[in-house]
């Protein structure tokens, strides 16, 4: 109850009314007594429940899928526990304590969520099969006491016809206190009765009624409601329907499970049919405590990153620093109750990166495109390992590309062009073997590119063009076949053209120019079959044009001017839509005659 009220503050501000506050504190007491319960009865039970691993039979079983994202089953159970062999029948309590309308559709599996008992959500109630009293019993929870709607309205007693019920003196009705008709007591009658709705806490009234402490928001003022320990009833007026049940059972769930952290659990996601007879192993529900706080250091590193980088002048803030769940802060995007997607784009940031990025941990997409972000990108970044895509680019951010950045395991997509990055390219990028794009463009990187890049085995895109890159092209990129652009114009490159470079079939574009790169062009370059780009120029290249770059049928564009080429040119170079080859000054290849057919 503890962790309810202090993760889920706002639980009693909307269910009782901040007047009557007080007279109901003894009775909080009486409702924690009777949450905790049930669920301390039997320890040996509770241990055997509490060790993992639980399993069932399962003897019949419903699923009850209303559309794509709900579709659960709801079945009858043989749970062994310890030596034992307990029944636990949800789909018989389901329907004997009024179904769909009572209870809505299930919004989870059976789960093992407390010692000592399986549970079952709905989307207006939950249901526990719990050991208590020596036996084990199928039971609706007191989900009102759940969401701190806690004590009774003693002073507002109804004078209406209808079946007293409870310690608080209330009564069900079919017609609430101001003489509306609203059916309540056939409805109670019909669906379960006392068995699925449990004692009135409130009469048959409208919240605004003198004397009431019970306060649901979203509702008209003409909206009668009586509250019950598992439920609250609603007559709306403009309703062809006499009776409405709240979703109840989805606000407990809420407040168990704060900032969609029930997403985090398989159980609560949407589930195939079991069949009959199918053993079926009980999830257990835990490590809720731990997820909430995980929320908090969160919203603590987003809090840190609004003051680094000038929150209140950036182009949207929308409820940034409010009380509101983070999935209402512009930019950010919950799963699990996590933050898993930060975009920030295009926004006006600008300041440093704090350190604190890194307790993002739960992130898969990081967007700062298109700012004014400046100092040194942070190591911390290091620890996002669940980023699959990071985009810092078209900022003003300098110093070295941190070596942390090989530890973002599932990294698949960089953009860090258009920033002022120094110093070397880290050899630990070669661990990221989930990278398909790496864009480290329009920078001031200098040092070799290192070997480690061959290791990069989904790469499909490298950009390194206008930095200061120097030394030669290794070797090993030639183990990257699945790469389809590679582009290190604009550089200080030397040394040969490694023939490797044939071995990479996919490729697509091949841009070298502006480089000091010397020596032939590689004959292996002619089986780059997928080739439409060709781009040389302005190397010190030097010997004959390969005949075999005749066999690059697909080329549109062929940049080889500025370097000290002899011999002749392979005609198929002067087919492409764009060529320099005119400015070569050398004359064309002749084509080979073909042997006569009856040659000896």
């Amino acid at each position: 109850m503890t962790r309810l009220v202090s993760a889920y503050p706002d639980a009693l501000s909307l269910l009782v009314h901040p007047r009557r506050i007080g007279a109901v504190l003894l009775a909080t007491l009486l409702a924690l007594l009777a949450f905790v319960s049930p669920v301390v009865a039997d320890q040996h039970d509770a241990d055997e429940m509490a060790s993992g691993g639980l399993s069932a039979m399962v003897q019949r079983s419903a699923f009850l899928a209303p559309d794509a994202t709900l579709g659960h089953n709801i079945p009858d159970l043989l749970i062994t526990v310890g030596d034992a062999e307990v029944t636990c029948d949800f789909l018989t309590y389901y329907r004997t304590t009024g179904d769909v309308p009572r209870w809505g559709y299930p919004t989870s599996e059976v789960i093992a969520e407390r010692p000592g008992g399986v549970t079952q959500y709905y989307q207006r109630g939950i249901v526990d099969c719990q050991q208590r009293d020596g036996g084990w019993h199928m039971e609706r929870r007191l989900v009102w006491d759940d969401l701190g709607g806690l004590g009774g309205e003693p002073d507002l007693l109804s004078e209406q016809p209808g079946l007293p019920l409870g310690p608080w003196g209330h009564r069900v009705s079919n017609v609430a206190i101001d003489g509306t008709p609203v059916g309540f007591l056939d409805f109670f009658n019909a669906l379960g009765g006392l068995q699925a709705f449990g004692h009135p806490k409130s009469e048959a009234r409208p919240d605004d009624a003198p004397g009431a402490i019970f306060n649901l928001e979203s509702a008209a003022p003409s909206v009668i409601r009586q509250y019950f320990q598992a439920a609250v009833f609603e007559h709306r007026p403009d309703s062809p329907e006499l009776v409405h049940l709240r979703f109840l059972g989805d606000a407990a769930r809420d407040a168990m499970y704060p900032f969609d952290i029930h997403q985090a659990f398989e159980s609560f996601r949407s589930a195939e049919p079991l069949e009959d007879g199918q053993e079926f192993v009980l999830e257990e529900v835990s490590g809720v405590d731990a997820r909430i706080a995980q929320y908090a250091a969160d919203r603590d590193a987003l809090v840190a990153l609004y003051h680094a980088l000038d929150g209140p002048n950036w182009n949207l803030n929308h409820n940034w620093l409010s009380n509101a769940p983070l999935r209402q802060w512009y930019g950010v995007t919950i799963g699990a109750g996590r933050v898993v997607e930060l975009d920030l784009s295009q926004n006006q940031l600008s300041g440093e990166i704090p350190a604190e990025i890194g307790q993002l941990t739960g992130l898969t997409n990081l967007d700062f495109f298109g700012n004014q972000l400046t100092g040194e990108i942070p190591p911390s970044i290091g620890n996002l390992d669940k980023v699959t895509r990071l985009s810092l680019w078209a900022n003003q951010l300098s110093g070295s590309i941190p070596a942390e950045l090989g530890d973002m395991e599932s990294l698949e997509w960089v953009a860090l062009g258009i920033n002022e990055l120094t110093g070397e390219i880290p050899a630990e990028l070669g661990n990221l073997t989930t990278l398909t794009h790496m864009d480290f463009t329009l920078n001031q990187l200098s040092g070799s590119i290192p070997a480690e890049l061959g290791n990069l085995p989904n790469v499909v895109w490298i950009g390194l063009w206008s930095n200061q890159l120097s030394g030669p092209l290794p070797a090993e990129l030639g183990n990257l076949t699945g790469l389809t652009q590679l582009d290190f114009d604009h550089n200080q490159l030397s040394g040969p053209i490694p023939a490797e470079l044939g071995n990479l079939v996919n490729l697509d574009e091949l841009w070298l120019r502006h480089n000091q790169l010397s020596g032939p062009i590689p004959a292996e370059l002619g089986n780059l079959g997928s080739l439409t780009v060709l781009g040389l120029e302005q190397n010190q290249l030097t010997g004959d044009i390969p005949a075999e770059l005749g066999n690059l049928a697909n080329l549109r564009r062929v940049d080889l001017a500025g370097n000290e080429l002899t011999g002749c040119i392979p005609a198929a170079l002067a087919e492409a839509r764009q060529t320099d080859v005119d400015e070569l000054g050398l004359p064309f290849c002749e084509a080979e005659e073909e042997a006569p057919a009856d040659a000896a």
